[in-house]
């Protein structure tokens, strides 16, 4: 006899489950609880290569196998360097609106970003750090925000596109002016931004399944054998007053390629050694690393050659220890 009374099937957190917008993924706050003392940006794009196991050396306090060698599952993650296209400076209009107030673009001149963006084939004179300075006191500047170009033609995955997203810059407003109006045009490694034993959250897109049933998409148990009509399905999709199906009810749809965020992956290395890694050939489904790659302990949305967004920590565990540990084993 079937049980009458189940658990909720799904989470309601993650609700509607729709496709992603785009397959960039979208950092709206760049609040973190411990940002750089110095100004630097708080997060950078990765793409996925794939995953393997390390040896390592367990460096947690409280285990029982401190001291020894454990082997863990890690994520390897390509890092080529970004460029600089602009910097943004946020803040309040006159209607009291949250937007961009002013944007000073770089003058890039690059064949594969001119196939993303129309590039201004007039050279625009940047305004002087003095005059942003001002800008930034008379407007009341709240933050500010660069805008980074991606150069997925350094990778083996066979994109030249690049993509443009947002990067968060820690700081105050004249460390981070300073900063920011400095890196303008320039390349940075992640390296620059990210360390090893750091802490970050994993902005990206899931790998998309398409359209599910009910099963697949919710875990629903299946109905007897002796159910009338079928079998994956919700056996009961709410009661006949009121006379609609409500949210709540696990039902068919789009199951996949959602936009979802984790906490507190913890990097176990980031090197450009990339013969530590590499094998004669390459990553099944993805190809050779041929720039700066980072080992993050577990498993991290997306399928390989997805593009992700690491960024710092916005609420960091306290038991990781602040320190890599040593790994005396790559599998590859």
């Amino acid at each position: 006899m079937g049980s009458s009374s189940t658990r909720k099937r799904g989470s309601k957190q993650f609700w509607p489950r729709v496709r992603a917008k785009k397959i960039t993924p979208v950092v709206n706050n760049w609040v973190v609880k411990n940002p750089p003392k110095e100004a630097n940006f708080l997060g950078f794009p990765v793409y996925k290569v794939g995953m393997t196991n390390v040896s390592l050396i367990d460096n947690f306090s409280h285990t029982l196998n401190k001291g020894k060698e454990i082997s863990t599952a890690v994520t390897i993650l390509e890092c080529p360097s970004v460029k600089i296209l602009s910097l943004r400076m946020i803040g309040y209009d006159e209607y009291g609106n949250r937007q961009v107030l002013k944007e000073v673009s770089a003058k890039l001149k690059d064949k594969n970003l001119s196939r993303k963006i129309d590039i201004a084939k007039k050279n625009i004179a940047m305004p002087s750090l003095e005059d942003l300075k001002k800008f930034a006191k008379e407007n009341e500047v709240l933050e500010l925000r660069v805008k980074v170009v991606t150069n997925p033609s350094l990778t083996t995955i066979g994109k030249k596109r690049p993509d443009i997203l947002e990067l968060g810059v820690s700081g105050n407003i004249e460390d981070a002016l300073n900063f920011s109006y400095s890196k303008i045009g320039a390349e940075v490694k992640a390296s620059q931004v990210l360390s090893s034993g750091e802490l970050v959250d994993s902005h990206a897109v899931t790998t998309g399944k398409g359209f599910q049933g009910a099963v697949k998409r919710f875990g629903v148990k299946l109905t007897s054998h002796k159910s009338e009509k079928k079998r994956r399905h919700a056996g009961n999709v709410g009661a006949w007053t009121p006379t609609r199906v409500t949210h709540t009810i696990p039902l068919a749809g789009q199951h996949g390629f959602h936009e979802r965020t984790e906490w507190n992956k913890w990097i176990l290395k980031i090197s450009d050694k990339i013969d530590e890694i590499n094998n004669s050939s390459g990553f099944r489904g993805y190809g050779i690393v041929k720039n700066e790659y980072m080992l993050v302990k577990g498993s991290v949305a997306g399928p390989k050659k997805r593009l992700l967004t690491l960024v710092k920590a916005t609420r960091p565990n306290k038991r990781y220890p602040k320190v890599a540990p040593e790994i005396t084993y790559i599998n590859r």
